[in-house]
């Protein structure tokens, strides 16, 4: 365990890479809704990475997020509440170096061809992670094409969109409302996109798969890898209609509208 992992958090690079020692954020006592958070089980430790087990089912809307909230469950569903700053982690959950998180992140590289694991903790892998789950369902390389980086993956669908029968097409945040099984991307670092047109491969991002959506409520779950070095629950503002609202360390860009049936 951790000790410092209970601190507070702000810097917002440690969202999307490093190792377990970084500390996690935390709501702090009199804080509105504030619980004392849930520490992960002992992790057993497990280094041998299997290869992906790709479905023989026809991929899914519902599958792709069943296989988005397993893997959070394997992970001990740790949550970032993004809704408010400071982040806060009300539930804790196994870091990517830890016990059998080191295979598990093993298993999303091997899906974009890499052969590292959660030992690599200086490796980004939330595009990995988002691409194991297109893969594990058995989403056909010629609608989502794998990648270790988000927006070479939303390159390549925005040009798929343009041929017949997309699976995804892509759509501007500010103005298309979230639903469960759409992916919502944010650029990061020194990317300056701001509109669709902007994409193009290389750049940096992050992209999360939306889970629920409570728009009466005023926010959403999304699930992404490498989230505080975790598969994490991050709790969003959304507007009225289920549109997700940008701040600083999310200033959203494109929803990619999930056309799985």
């Amino acid at each position: 365990m951790h000790p410092h992992r209970y601190l507070p958090l702000l810097a917002a690079a440690m969202l999307l890479a490093g190792c377990a020692s970084q500390p996690l954020p935390q709501w702090q006592p009199g804080d509105p809704g504030y619980v004392v958070p849930t520490p992960a089980a002992p992790p057993v430790t497990m280094t041998a990475v299997p290869p992906v087990a790709i479905s023989t089912a026809a991929p899914t809307r519902a599958a792709l997020v069943a296989a988005a909230r397993a893997e959070w469950d394997f992970f001990g569903n740790q949550q970032i509440d993004m809704r408010h700053e400071p982040f806060s982690s009300p539930r804790l959950g196994l870091l990517e170096d830890e016990g059998e998180a080191v295979s598990r992140v093993g298993q999303y590289w091997h899906a974009v061809g890499r052969n590292l694991s959660g030992a690599d903790c200086d490796q980004p892998w939330s595009a990995a992670f988002i691409s194991w789950l297109m893969v594990s369902t058995n989403v056909a390389p010629q609608d989502f094409a794998p990648s270790e980086t988000h927006f070479n993956y939303l390159s390549f669908l925005r040009a798929r969109q343009a041929r017949p029968a997309p699976q995804f097409v892509l759509r501007p945040a500010a103005s298309e409302p979230l639903g469960e099984g759409d992916l919502v991307c944010a650029p990061r670092g020194d990317n300056a996109a701001t509109t669709l047109e902007d994409i193009r491969p290389g750049l940096a991002g992050h992209c999360d798969l939306v889970v629920e959506v409570h728009a009466d409520e005023g926010w959403a779950g999304v699930i992404g890898g490498n989230v505080f070095n975790s598969v994490s629950e991050s709790l969003i503002a959304v507007d009225p209609q289920g549109r997700a609202l940008p701040f600083a360390q999310r200033p959203w860009l494109v929803v990619v509208k999930n056309l799985l049936p």
